[in-house]
């Protein structure tokens, strides 16, 4: 039985290699779903088939219940509560015509025979690896393929058992006196309606009136007349006959005809069919060649031949190692030995042409077949030059967007991501596998309007580049600056995706800000330089003047000196302020209490007292920290007295410090950290106005209160502080 079956596929696949009448429908049923998916993953990637999977031979009954499209039934051996051979037996009782094949990781020879015995079409030991799959695959066209060949030799079977060849007899006048059930199927029309008529009445116009004569003439001479005639249903649907028209004679005298009527519209058809084919092989551009087990070139169409520099004429007869002289022709033998029946190989390989030496990569299909009793190679070969070097300049264009500084996203038709490089990664601190599928509105930050966005994909639905600038959001929570530009994907005018380029500009814009802000302080600090050393001046020019007409100069000379002394220490406070306004880029984490300790060093404190209430890590430039500590015990030291008492704590969201003295005036609260306000004769009015730059190059929040005794109180808020993370 195994040998008929195997034989039947030979002959099947001699006739129709490879093909199906539709699409192969395949029940797999395996109760280790993960292997399942990997070989339903395989069998539609590469073949084109469908696959359902079940993990249970319950479920697969109940599959084939709700799926009568179910074209093959592969299955495992072993599998709880109903094993293989009993799915394979519960199958056969309800579709016996079912293909079944066994895909069975554990078994036996007696498994395998009982198989065969319950009506299994094939057996296949289980086994990992694209080849045992891809045997598999030819396994299952194998068997849907015999079975609906023997559905339609069955019919044919049944029909020509039923049927027949159409018999017509008409009297020596050409009326009709009989046509059998066959006739009448043929032609429509029904045996009581031809009685009676002449076979006119099929006559399709597609014969003239001189073929009919011809026709006439032959069988009133008493001979037999054979040939193929085009005739016309009743329904008006034409048909070809293979017809053969004898003489019916009575002591030599014509009494009648008879005709034999051959169906042939069929036959016609696959000749028409058959002669399409022959040239479609010829003018498809794959090439396709044939060779039997010696390796010998039979067969090979100029498409095959072209790919090799030369003609079919001259392939013909030549070894198959003709096209690939790398092969090792002592191993041919091995090689087809290595195939079983059916087996189709598909590789990438080069050819070389007969004409130049030049190599051509190819992608060929080797398959081996069985017609009538002969094993022959059926081989196609595609030239995929053109594709190669796709692949090529896509992997090199791959490479480069994977190595991009730019962020790159590339989405579909609805804006679902579906491709993002490293640099999208770092950029947003998503990873691939967590953007791929979302939106890119995983990244919005509230900062662009609604209006916004509707604006934008009205620009890129519309097939035109947006440029723009966008405030995203990282997975963090840290917001940061692109500037995007977002082209459309098109395929003949419709656009079926887009790419966006994105280039982080945060810094860029930070460095305008400061930009900005250095211009601002810049301009501030030169009206501060002239209005505050123009009095100075003055006053030494005055007491020049006085030194020059008084004969004891030392007087004005003293002036002088207290005023080049004061403008000195303008200068030097100048100097500060204008460094200390620059933004603090590199934070680093520092303790207050020390950063503190080490101001109150700096400074002459006399009998002051410094008490820290409480400490934190705070993220700053420490050495800036203690200049504005610095100023403000200073500060403290010049209002509040020698003897005051500073106070150092931490308030939510930063830290504040104190003194004792008799604090500041609401009146003058907004005007103590401006350049060169000061209530002290002495003072230069800068102290406080450095502290301001220096918190504000921080981005902290600085304000002057009442203090607990009624001191001047400086609060710093917005302060990146360690403790207030965890």
């Amino acid at each position: 039985m195994m040998s008929q079956r195997i034989q039947l596929e030979a002959d099947v696949q001699s006739v129709d290699i490879g093909s199906a009448e539709t699409t192969i429908t395949v029940l797999f049923v395996e109760d280790d779903d993960a292997f399942a998916g990997i070989v339903a993953t395989y069998l539609e990637r590469e073949f084109g088939f469908e696959v359902y999977t079940e993990t249970s031979a319950k479920d697969a009954l109940s599959r084939l219940d709700s799926e009568p499209k179910i074209s093959c039934v592969v299955s495992d051996y072993a599998m709880p509560e109903m094993d293989g051979l009993e799915l394979l037996e519960a199958v056969k009782g309800r579709y016996p015509d079912l293909p079944f094949v066994m895909f069975a990781g554990q078994g036996s020879e007696e498994v395998a025979s009982r198989a065969i015995q319950l009506g299994a079409d094939d057996y296949l030991e289980k086994d990992t690896g694209e080849t045992r799959y891809e045997l598999l695959a030819t396994r299952i066209n194998s068997c849907v393929t015999i079975a609906r060949q023997q559905q339609k030799l069955q019919d044919l079977y049944t029909a020509m058992e039923h049927a027949g060849h159409a018999i017509l007899v008409t009297d020596a006048d050409g009326t009709i006196t009989y046509a059998n059930p066959t006739m009448e199927s043929i032609s429509g029309y029904s045996l009581a309606e031809l009685r009676g008529q002449t076979p006119a009445v099929l006559g399709s116009e597609q014969q003239d009136e001189e073929f009919y004569e011809d026709l006439w003439e032959i069988i009133l001479d008493g001979e037999v007349w054979t040939g193929e005639i085009v005739n016309q249903r009743k329904d008006g649907q034409e048909y070809v006959i293979d017809q053969t028209i004898s003489p019916i004679t009575e002591e030599g005298e014509i009494t009648g005809f008879v005709a034999i009527n051959r169906d042939i519209t069929a036959r016609k058809q696959r000749e028409r069919n058959l002669q399409f084919f022959e040239q479609a092989i010829e003018q498809v551009g794959t090439g396709i060649a044939a060779y039997d087990e010696t390796g010998t070139i039979l067969y090979a169409n100029q498409a095959y031949a072209d790919i090799l520099g030369t003609t079919s004429e001259d392939l013909n007869g030549r070894h198959m190692s003709t096209a690939n002289p790398r092969f090792d022709v002592t191993r041919f033998e091995s090689y087809w030995d290595s195939f079983e029946n059916g087996e189709s190989r598909r590789r990438e390989t080069l050819h070389e042409r007969l004409d130049t030496g030049s190599t051509v990569p190819v992608e060929t299909v080797t398959t081996h077949v069985t017609i009538e009793g002969d094993e022959y190679h059926i081989g196609t070969a595609q030239d995929i030059t053109e594709r190669k070097e796709r692949e090529r300049q896509l992997r090199v264009f791959r490479e480069a967007v994977e190595q991009a500084g730019h962020a790159v996203v590339i989405a579909d038709g609805d804006g679902t991501i579906e491709y993002v490089n490293p640099a999208f990664e770092e950029m947003t601190g998503y990873d691939r596998e967590e953007a791929i599928g979302q939106t890119p509105a995983i990244l919005k930050s509230g900062e662009q309007s609604d209006e916004f966005y509707r604006d934008l994909w009205e620009t890129i639905l519309d097939g035109e580049v947006w440029t723009g600038e966008i405030t995203n959001e990282r997975k963090d929570g840290k917001r940061y600056i692109i500037d995007q530009t977002i082209s459309p994907l098109t395929d003949d005018g419709e656009v079926t995706g887009f790419v966006a380029i994105n280039r982080d500009i945060t810094e860029l814009k930070q460095q305008r800000v400061e930009l900005e802000r250095q211009n601002d302080r810049l301009e501030k600090f030169g009206r501060t330089v002239a209005h505050d050393l123009r009095n100075p001046l003055n006053v030494i020019e005055g007491y020049l003047d006085i030194a020059r007409l008084e004969d004891d100069p030392k007087e004005a000379h003293d002036e002088i000196q207290r005023c080049t002394d004061r403008m000195a220490a303008l200068i030097e406070e100048l100097l500060a302020l204008a460094e200390q306004g620059k933004t603090v880029l590199d934070p680093e984490p520092a303790s207050l209490e020390s950063v503190a300790t080490a101001a109150w060093e700096n400074v002459n404190t006399n009998e002051m007292e410094l008490r820290i209430l409480d400490d934190a890590e705070c993220m700053m430039d420490d050495s800036r920290v203690t200049q504005l500590f610095e100023n403000l015990f200073r500060n403290a030291r010049e209002h509040a007295g020698d003897d005051v008492t500073v106070q150092l704590g931490t308030i939510d969201g930063g830290f504040y410090l104190e003194d004792g003295g008799p604090g500041i005036p609401p009146s003058d609260r907004d005007s103590v950290f401006d350049s060169g306000f000061t209530t002290s004769e002495d003072g230069t009015g800068f102290g406080l106005a450095i502290v301001c730059q220096i918190a504000d190059a921080h981005n902290w929040q600085v304000d002057v209160t009442a203090g607990t005794d009624g001191g001047a109180r400086f609060e710093f808020r917005g302060v990146d502080c360690v403790s207030d993370r965890e």
